[in-house]
């Protein structure tokens, strides 16, 4: 089977320059996609990151970010510390006849789906699963000359009648997947849906933890969100320390269901379409507004550049320069006791979790645009205790060009995405506690995907 060169991964995940030509998914197999388990991660592989890579997250991010925009002659995509964050993965299965279990990365920053396919060479390690494609009756790949390969990478083909479609993603730090275009049935409990777009990935190097693959809940037409043009998806994760689960869902059933609930519009980069981006117009440190961030520090603008979006895959949350040292400022003056060095967890602000133990950490309020849109976080929102090191730490970070929430900011709270509305609903009322959350999961016929948090 010969390939074409793999060529701007970049425009796979976001910057298609045509409409993709997918098969309809059936609206019966939409409406089944119901709730699915998360069990909660361990601290350790946070502090791995934020040691490893909160310097130099920079590179990460202009992975997603590049200094060309996105443009032809990009060769790499990044999807922002896969490797070594703490990371949401849930099972998947694939094909027909017998399905295969895949286990993937949950991305909501990437517009793509791939998984690791045999043969392969290097293959990823134990005990990370492997989709047989022989083994599936519905299994065929994409020509480079169809329309599906040209439309996502405007691909060189060769004379070879079997070329197929080939891609490259790099996650920098030495991590990569190669691999081609493809497309199979995906199964959810007694539903299909035929035809899904998927790479599959036949040489991968790097730590991926356990995981086969990544599934890209992103905006862009690869992902496994609009291939099954899903209305609605919601995510529920669970603090490190819990023993319960956490809970994903799909359709109508991710539908808000309170009253109670907080939303504000869900903005669109032209720089970058497939994030999600919102518009953060305050911040307040117990209760008081931080009038010393510039007016305009988080505004998306019209270049598409700036801006607050969201990830699931990086655990810290990263400010804009001016904005964070204003906050992290709050935090001093709040907190009455001397912070020592953090490098050893990779954080800025940071104390001996025993000079804190009598102290009550200020309360940190992120205010969005829209009818009180205000989200009240708790202190493991936004503090990260490592307990090898003693060290309890202000998990916010400096950045440059733009601002992201992580994934530690994002626990314990309801996040609901309206697709088609265009709304991001976010609810920490609706977060039961674990006890309440082990009973609730445990009832949950997982015959499609258990999402498991390492």
């Amino acid at each position: 089977m010969a390939r074409s060169l793999p060529l701007l991964m970049l425009v796979v995940v976001g910057l298609l320059p045509a409409p993709l030509v997918l098969s309809a998914i059936p609206s019966s197999t939409i409406s089944k996609i119901g709730r699915y388990a998360v069990r909660a991660e361990q601290t350790r592989k946070i502090r791995k990151f934020l040691t490893e890579h909160a310097g130099d997250v920079l590179g990460f991010i202009l992975g997603i970010f590049p200094s060309s925009g996105g443009k032809k002659g990009d060769d790499k995509q990044g999807s922002a510390a896969a490797t070594t964050a703490g990371l949401y993965m849930f099972n998947l299965s694939i094909g027909t006849s017998a399905p295969q279990i895949v286990t993937g990365i949950l991305d909501i920053g990437l517009n793509f789906i791939w998984a690791q396919c045999a043969p392969c060479d290097p293959c990823l390690a134990l005990p990370a699963p492997t989709f047989q494609p022989n083994m599936s009756a519905t299994f065929s790949t994409l020509p480079c000359a169809s329309q599906t390969c040209q439309s996502a990478l405007n691909q060189t083909c060769g004379a070879a009648v079997d070329d197929t479609c080939g891609y490259l993603i790099d996650y920098g730090d030495g991590t990569n997947t190669t691999g081609y275009l493809a497309n199979d049935t995906f199964v959810f409990g007694p539903s299909a849906a035929p035809g899904v777009v998927f790479g599959c990935s036949d040489a991968s190097a790097g730590d991926f933890s356990g995981a086969s693959g990544a599934f890209g809940f992103g905006r862009g037409n690869l992902s496994l969100v609009t291939q099954l043009q899903v209305p609605w998806f919601s995510y529920l994760l669970a603090p490190d320390d819990y023993d319960g689960d956490s809970g994903l869902q799909f359709g109508d059933g991710a539908a808000p269901r309170s009253k109670r609930s907080h939303s504000t519009p869900l903005l669109q980069s032209s720089m970058y379409p497939d994030l999600y981006y919102v518009k953060l117009i305050g911040i307040q440190v117990s209760g008081q507004e931080l009038t010393g961030i510039p007016a305009g520090t988080f505004d998306l603008r019209a270049d598409g550049s700036g801006g607050v979006f969201l990830s699931t895959t990086i655990p810290a949350t990263y400010l804009e320069q001016a904005a964070y040292e204003v906050v992290k400022q709050a935090f001093r003056s709040g907190i009455p006791s001397e912070p020592v060095n953090g490098s050893a967890v990779g954080l800025d602000l940071c104390y001996m979790k025993q000079s804190l133990d009598e102290i009550k950490i200020p309360t940190l309020t992120l205010v969005f645009d829209g009818t009180n849109a205000a989200m009240e976080l708790k202190e493991e929102n936004y503090f990260f205790t490592d307990s090898s090191t003693g060290l309890e730490c202000l998990s916010i970070l400096p950045f440059q060009g733009v601002s992201l929430l992580g994934n530690l900011l994002q626990m314990d709270t309801t996040m609901t995405y309206d697709i088609y509305g265009g709304q991001l609903i976010f609810d920490t009322a609706l977060a039961p506690p674990p006890h309440l959350m082990v009973s609730v999961m445990a009832a949950v016929q997982l015959a499609a995907w258990a999402l498991l948090l390492f």
